[in-house]
């Protein structure tokens, strides 16, 4: 019986999404945990695999990897970033499996057709088509990362696809799935985001971001208080300080509104972090409101501690 061209268009589009799967999925492994498969992980580059930091209570020094076929591969921890749920390892045998093609995710818009493509503990590929339920500007995590684009899919990640490659329709990688940056949403560290703390984590083993000390909001700037600031300007009132903190060792005092750092704007935190990001160890000068004064305030910009959410 002849199909109709319905029929034909569909099962055409299932062909190639499998190929995409099996080509992708030639990068892919899973990520043993104790006993099975904590995660899914991707090969990023020769021998390097990127994969899903929360997967592991605590990362491990070394885990077994699964490739195709269930063979099973050694790797030792370069480094984790938590903020982004990234972990990178080497592979002992660097040459045991190719990398998969990057895409940019900057061409992802919502509606478009996704696959996040892992491996189980056995060595059999897994995958999982959706579409992007969101796409956005640079977006902070809540454990304060930076993520190159907000890309967000119509549900969740399932067990075991954390970590996994997610492809366009082209079979370009675009990113990594995750599901511990949202409570309710499967979300994408785009391949940018991944090559670039793949880069820090290799060259330090952590992604230093810079840190003061504060507890901050941003406010409406007094109009003509700064001469740099325009009218209607926001800064941030200062609503806590680490003790012992690079701001509180500075002088910074609780009820001050800081306008600027290292000459650019701090309108709220994302903005203060990136102004601050180059500076980590230096010293900066400060662009402070003080009951309606302004004034300088030099300060040593620090390193982030994980455990600490503000700037």
């Amino acid at each position: 019986m002849n199909s109709s061209p319905e029929t034909q268009s569909l099962h055409a589009r299932s062909e190639s999404l499998a190929d995409i799967v099996e080509r992708v999925g030639a990068g892919t492994v899973a990520v043993l945990g104790r006993r099975e498969a904590a995660a899914s992980g991707v090969v990023w580059r020769p021998g390097l695999v990127v994969t899903a930091a929360h997967a592991f209570r605590r990362t491990p020094a070394a885990v077994t990897l699964v490739a195709a076929d269930g063979a099973r591969l050694d790797a030792a921890l370069v480094g984790i970033d938590s903020s982004t749920d990234i972990a990178l390892f080497r592979l002992a045998d660097e040459s045991a499996l190719a990398p998969v093609g990057l895409g940019d995710a900057a061409a992802l818009r919502p509606g478009h057709t996704v696959v996040a493509i892992g491996r189980s503990g056995e060595g059999d590929l897994v995958a999982s088509q959706g579409i992007v339920n969101r796409a956005g500007g640079a977006w902070q995590t809540w454990l304060g990362g930076h993520l190159d684009r907000l890309i967000r899919l119509d549900g969740g990640v399932y067990d075991g696809l954390s970590g996994a490659a997610v492809a366009d329709t082209r079979g370009a990688v675009v990113g990594i799935a995750t599901a511990a940056l949202s409570r309710s949403y499967g979300i994408v560290v785009p391949a940018s985001t991944v090559t670039r703390v793949v880069d820090a984590l290799l060259a330090h083993g952590r992604v230093a971001r810079a840190w003061l000390g504060i507890g901050a909001r941003s406010v409406p700037l007094p109009e003509g208080a700064t001469r740099s600031a325009p009218a209607a300007a926001l800064g941030l009132l200062v609503t806590s300080l680490v003790g012992g903190g690079p701001a509180q060792k500075a002088g910074l005092m609780v009820g001050d509104v800081l306008f600027s750092a290292a000459g650019q704007a701090a309108a709220d935190l994302r903005g203060l972090r990136d102004a601050l990001a180059a500076h980590i160890g230096r010293s900066v000068t400060l662009g402070v409101l003080r009951g309606g004064n302004p004034l300088d305030v030099h300060a040593t910009v620090g390193e982030w501690p994980l455990e600490r959410r503000a700037c």
